[in-house]
């Protein structure tokens, strides 16, 4: 199978022979980059690996691999393989070689030109690829390309220092994602930029969020520095699910963190969203942040993902946070009485707030005047 130069507007994938052996052999030794591509930790990519590899990946007949140009430069890779004519499918996979160039939309845009000629030049139905858990990047890219998310392979990578989590994920003809599909935006107001909450959060979180008074109502408390992270781990493993979505909460006025908030129970079929897990540091609380906060997320969840219903909730013993809700405009629904089993074995009752689409222009207008108050 001979396969092409395909061209796009910043990249151009060139077939990858033997000469290119040297770029994948810097790639795969840049320790940032085998973590995230392959969950590997620090070490030496070298010559006979990288032969391997393009043997492995250009066999005749089922396997495909290109350099992906940027500036005239090999700049990483992309690849097909395991093709099963009977189920017109393939796996793939692609890799920036170069960190300094990720989040320049480079990937994306090689992704796409692999993907669109494995359809329409090869009739492929169906595009498989596994990424690391933890690669939560590369995993929001596929995922704006169509790719949506059908398991977690718990321990499915095997490595020296321990077990890392596969994701599979896939692109299937005439079974497109769903319209109701939150994915990681910034958000900015006058005070407050809600950004993606990501694991280099972590230290700022820790700074933030370790005090007692967060965590009278909010169980478990993250313990130490390794805590934080394993808090922000466990939202980024709920994203990839398609379940929450995670933001730091950052001060405009001094581009401090103080904070964090989330979309959590991600209905697509119901068009409805909750907006959890918030909490600000003691310098942020009793300012405009969680109002103007509030109103960006309600505002995005009605006027860009046409929700039908925003809900928030809290624990019964909370009355501070009731009230905070309340005066929003949301309307209490019910109290679910011992709806959770918390991290010291108490039960909880929930109360749960709401604002529906019929509701949020008065809503709009009332969280707007309060902040102008």
């Amino acid at each position: 199978m001979t396969i092409p130069i395909l061209s796009g507007l910043q990249v151009v994938l060139r077939p990858m022979t033997m000469a290119d052996l040297p770029h994948l052999m810097r790639w795969g030794s840049e320790p940032e980059f085998r973590w995230h591509q392959w969950g590997m930790r620090p070490g030496r990519f070298v010559e006979a690996d990288a032969r391997t590899w393009v043997e492995f990946m250009t066999r005749d007949g089922d396997s495909g691999a290109w350099v992906i140009d940027h500036g005239r430069k090999p700049i990483g890779f992309a690849n097909f393989r395991d093709i099963k004519p009977k189920s017109k499918s393939c796996e793939i996979g692609i890799g920036i070689g170069e960190p300094g160039l990720w989040g320049k939309h480079l990937g994306r845009e090689a992704l796409g030109l692999e993907v669109d000629y494995l359809q329409r030049e090869l009739g492929l139905h169906r595009i498989g690829l596994s990424v690391v858990a933890h690669n939560d990047r590369a995993i929001w890219m596929y995922k704006s390309l169509g790719f949506v998310v059908e398991g977690i392979e718990r321990d499915g990578i095997g490595r020296e220092e321990g077990f890392l989590d596969d994701v599979k994920m896939a692109l299937v003809k005439g079974k497109p994602r769903p319209d109701f599909d939150p994915r990681p935006v910034a958000l900015e107001g006058d005070h407050v930029r809600l950004e993606p909450l990501r694991m280099e959060h972590a230290a700022a979180l820790f700074a933030a969020g370790d005090e007692d008074d967060i965590w009278l109502q909010m169980i478990p408390r993250p313990q130490g520095l390794d805590g934080y992270a394993k808090y922000i781990r466990w939202a980024l493993d709920q994203t990839i699910l398609g379940q929450q979505l995670p933001f730091a909460v950052v001060r405009r006025s001094d581009g401090e963190l103080v904070g964090t908030t989330r979309y959590a129970h991600i209905d697509p079929p119901n068009r409805t969203i909750e907006i959890g897990y918030t909490w600000y540091g003691k310098g942020a609380r009793r300012t405009p942040i969680n109002t103007e906060s509030k109103l960006l997320l309600m505002t995005h969840a009605f006027e860009t993902f046409e929700a039908n219903r925003v809900w928030l909730q809290t624990d019964k013993r909370n009355a501070r946070s009731q009230d905070a809700i309340a005066r929003l405009g949301a309307v209490k629904e019910a109290e679910l009485r011992n709806e959770r089993i918390l991290a010291d074995g108490r039960l909880r009752t929930s109360v749960v707030f709401s604002v529906i689409a019929e509701d949020w222009p008065d809503t709009k207008r009332h969280i707007q005047g309060f902040l102008a108050r």
